[in-house]
């Protein structure tokens, strides 16, 4: 399981020290669960995104935007009914399809969603994995603890690549596919999603003994190479963080 996000590059935001970003990423989020405007709102979202996309490159920030496409129209077409408050926006044979405060939710929602998945892609493909452990161990996160969250983080993109690779091998196979279009798309799903569940309980020994080479289940002390040490401007980064937040939130309610 050896598979990252990480992105090699030479931008500002790789040579960025990796407590900053957490620090800001949690700000950020924080931020899109306000009730801020929804004008601010995309603002971020749109900002950010200029900003990985800067970095890393345009085409690879669609990876992500279009792994959660499919849950964005279903939110285009879910929330709406649900909000009935506010102006008509859309009537279609007397009855309102959407209104103003469905609207509103609409983009709040496909904004805090895009914004969230964004941030995140932003983080992991600017930061190695290394240097995450790091930075939540400098944080006092205990070491286990760190090390469960990195595996879960990077178990994601591993099973992505596995299913990936799969359909690759899948297609080499030349078959005639009968049926109704619903059952042939079954069909062709259905051998990958059990050839990769097959491969992740296979990957269960590999694991194991990668978390023993690591130490895990010895009593022991850890040491380690690396450290991050202490910095006033860390410091100085949360403290204005906190104040923005605040800001905003105060002016919310002005």
């Amino acid at each position: 399981m050896i598979t990252s996000t990480y992105i090699e590059g030479n931008s500002f935001l790789h040579k960025t020290d990796p407590r900053i970003k957490i620090i800001i990423l949690v700000d950020l989020l924080v931020l899109l669960f306000v009730p801020i405007a929804i004008p601010v709102m995309i603002f971020i979202v749109v900002l950010f995104s200029m900003i990985t996309a800067i970095s890393i490159g345009f085409y690879r920030l669609l990876i992500p935007l279009k792994m959660v496409l499919p849950i964005v129209i279903f939110i285009l077409l879910l929330t709406p009914p649900f909000y009935r408050e506010g102006n008509s926006l859309f009537i279609v044979q007397g009855k309102i399809i959407l209104t103003s405060d469905g609207l509103e939710q609409t983009l709040r929602l496909i904004m805090r969603f895009s914004g969230i998945t964004v941030l995140f892609f932003m983080f992991f493909a600017t930061t190695t994995i290394n240097n995450f452990i790091l930075a939540l161990q400098w944080f006092r996160l205990p070491y286990r603890t760190a090390l469960i969250i990195t595996i879960a983080l990077r178990y994601i993109p591993y099973m992505i690549t596995v299913y990936s690779n799969i359909q690759d091998a899948h297609k080499l196979r030349i078959t005639e596919e009968s049926g109704k279009k619903l059952i042939r798309r079954f069909k062709r799903v259905f051998p990958s999603l059990v050839s990769v569940l097959i491969q992740s309980i296979k990957s269960i020994p590999t694991l194991a003994m990668a978390l023993e080479l690591r130490g895990i289940g010895l009593e022991i002390k850890r040491t380690q190479f690396n450290i991050i040490k202490f910095n006033k401007r860390i410091l100085q980064l949360s403290i204005a963080g906190v104040i923005l937040l605040m800001t905003i939130w105060i002016i919310r309610f002005l």
